[in-house]
């Protein structure tokens, strides 16, 4: 069991910053120039990684009948999702320069390929982490041939049982190479807010004692702030240069702006979390003496006299002894002379 993953520069897993990944997905729209544009648009937006998906249609259609409804430029178009899909293929030759690009960049260059063929491919170019989509959670053959390669394994769990989720961490890890971590998903676009059921995140963290992020198809950020203070460790959005684009997934995406406004918020959220050492923190450590009440003299005192409960009082700031002092100091005797309003401290008595 392995509750953290190392990915070049990045840890993933409790106690560090959430892995934010850009998913590009479709939205290159077949376009190696869009594909470029989006990778460097998301780096700028501070995405720690870009996802594509390096299908071929014909791994996973045949019918070409089947139908798919969906809204694009404001009107809600239907055509046979083969077309959708052929138009929308990631070339095998985009996958070198784009993770070159993404090298430079200094962020983490990943796909989900949906044959044996698109695994080799991506690990020929160097690609050390793979994305296994929802509907590919029972293919458990080609989940062992990627817990095969050392690449880190990353499986969404829309649609998914536990059994599925169980059997899907099994394969992978029956590969022998390959760290696992999973994606609370709900696969459904966009996804409404009483369907997002984000306590699953701390349900797969504790039955499975792997990384869990968070697969978030809602809109906006606010789902993905909540993911990480429930201790989402990676946050997926679906990422798009322009919502106007022609295409399935680009509606419901983030642009720039939103990726950039989900970074920022996602930081700030986890900087509020703090750690949970029960100390002050060392901003009220520079001010607890002004702030707290300590014990002062309620009169002017001379040398001899004795502490009692008459002649001090508790007031701030805490400069000297503090209440709790008290059982402990009383009918001591003052070795020096103070004013009334000064701090009494343990040198003050004999």
């Amino acid at each position: 069991m392995m509750n953290s993953i190392k990915l070049k520069d990045h840890t993933i897993g409790a106690g560090s910053p959430a892995f934010i990944i850009a998913e590009i997905g479709l939205n290159h729209n077949g376009s190696y120039e869009l594909a470029e544009k989006s990778v460097m648009a998301a780096s700028e937006s501070g995405a720690d990684s870009v996802k594509f998906q390096n299908f071929l249609t014909e791994d996973f259609l045949t019918d070409r009948s089947i139908q798919y409804t969906y809204v694009s430029q404001g009107k809600e178009i239907t055509e046979p999702l083969w077309e959708i899909c052929k138009r929308s293929e990631f070339k095998n030759e985009w996958i070198a320069p784009l993770k070159r690009l993404c090298d430079d960049l200094g962020i983490v260059f990943m796909s989900t390929p949906t044959s044996e063929n698109g695994v080799d491919d991506l690990i020929r170019n160097g690609v050390e982490a793979l994305k296994n989509g929802s509907d590919y959670i029972t293919h458990l053959p080609l989940l062992r041939y990627m817990g095969s390669t050392g690449a880190m394994v990353i499986i969404s769990t829309g649609m998914s049982t536990s059994e599925d989720i169980s059997n899907a961490l099994s394969a992978v890890r029956e590969g022998g190479k390959s760290p696992a971590a999973l994606l609370h998903c709900v696969s459904s676009y966009p996804t409404k807010a009483k369907d997002a059921n984000l306590r699953k995140i701390a349900a797969l963290k504790d039955a499975y004692k792997v990384p869990v992020g968070f697969s978030d198809h809602t809109e906006g950020w606010a789902a993905a702030v909540q993911a990480a203070t429930l201790g989402a460790c990676i946050i997926e959005k679906h990422f798009t240069l322009d919502k106007g684009l022609p295409g399935p997934d680009h509606r419901f995406s983030s642009t720039p702006d939103e990726l950039k406004e989900l970074v920022r918020e996602v930081r700030f959220a986890e900087m509020r979390m703090g750690n949970d050492a029960l100390v002050p923190s060392e901003s009220e450590m520079e001010h607890r003496d002004e702030f707290r009440v300590g014990i002062v003299a309620d009169r002017d005192l001379a040398i001899g006299d004795k502490m009692t409960m008459e002649s001090i009082a508790i007031r701030k700031p805490a400069f000297g002894l503090l209440p709790k002092d008290i059982d402990k100091f009383i009918g001591k005797t003052f070795k020096v002379s103070l004013k009334r309003g000064d701090p009494v401290k343990d040198s003050h008595l004999e």
